[in-house]
Parts: C-alpha cells; structure tokens; sequence
C-alpha cells in the first residue's frame, strides 16, 4: 500500500465486469480507500449525486454513454456535481483521433490497456500531483491542454514559417 492513496477514493466506469473489476482491484491494492463502481457513465453520472471521488477511471468504449461522452457530461452540464475531478480514459484504441477528442472533451490523462499497478499508481500520481490549470471558456471545459510551458519567441507569425 502506498500511504500517497491511502485517502484516495475513486470511481471506476467501464461496461465490461472483468475489466471494471479488474480495475477497482488495482486501486485497491495501491491503497484506495474507497472504490465506488458504475456500469455506464449515465449510472456513474447519477452514483455523482452522493459520491464524491477524488478521480474518476473510466473506460473508452462503452455502450450508452462512451467516456468521452462521460466527460463532456462531467465538465460542461449545468448541473454537475463536480466539473473538476480529474478523469483518467483507459482505452485499448489510443489513435491520434481519439486522443484528441478525448482531449478536447476534458480527460486529465490517458491510460493504454493492458493496465498495469505500475502504471496505473504512476498515472494517479501524477494526475494528482500535478494538477493543470483548469480551463472554463465558451468552446472548452476542462484542464489546461498544454502540456509544457514554453514562452514566446516574440513571433506571431511562427507556424506560417515552417
């Protein structure tokens, strides 16, 4: 157990039994102290109402509601409980596509299946450790989607230049 999760409280949403258990068992073992479980997002979106994660792991594909669906819900209804939880997508199909979409729609971070403790542990920690500036405009809800802080050379014109 990892004294960094031991207040950690988590909800996981994935439509697949084996992969959703697989998953709370994870948290589990690197010292969650609570694992909520939904089926769907419309049954974690309601299971939101009364539970309050500290981060959310769902799945890419599911049906009804797919977790970038999830997301958008999460970040940008009116009436959501809580637009800054930071979410992690776990996805068998990290295409470029997808993975914009998913970051446009508000995901913290992305995690390929097969899931691993490791590499679930490392993911959580840095989602929590270093927490982007969260972004509210009319377009986009969601963590700051830069991923470095560069400043400017002073040329407006730069990408017409490559």
């Amino acid at each position: 157990m990892d004294a960094e999760f031991e207040d950690l409280a988590v909800l996981v949403v994935d439509d697949d039994r084996a992969s959703r258990a697989l998953t709370m068992s994870l948290c589990e073992s690197i010292g969650a102290v609570e694992v909520q479980q939904a089926r769907s997002g419309f049954e974690a979106l309601e299971l939101l109402r009364r539970f309050t994660p500290d981060i959310i792991i769902s799945d890419l594909v599911m049906e009804e509601m797919d977790g970038i669906g999830f997301t958008r819900r999460i970040r940008s209804h009116p009436e959501s409980p809580n637009p800054y939880v930071p979410i992690i997508l776990l996805t068998g199909h990290a295409d470029r596509r997808t993975v914009f979409e998913a970051r446009d729609a508000g995901v913290n971070a992305f995690l390929a299946k097969p899931v691993s403790m490791n590499s679930l542990q490392k993911k959580i920690a840095v989602v929590l450790a270093e927490p982007r500036e969260f972004i509210r405009t009319e377009d986009y809800v969601g963590p700051d989607r830069r991923r470095q802080d560069r400043p400017l050379d002073g040329r407006l014109d730069r990408r017409r230049e490559d």
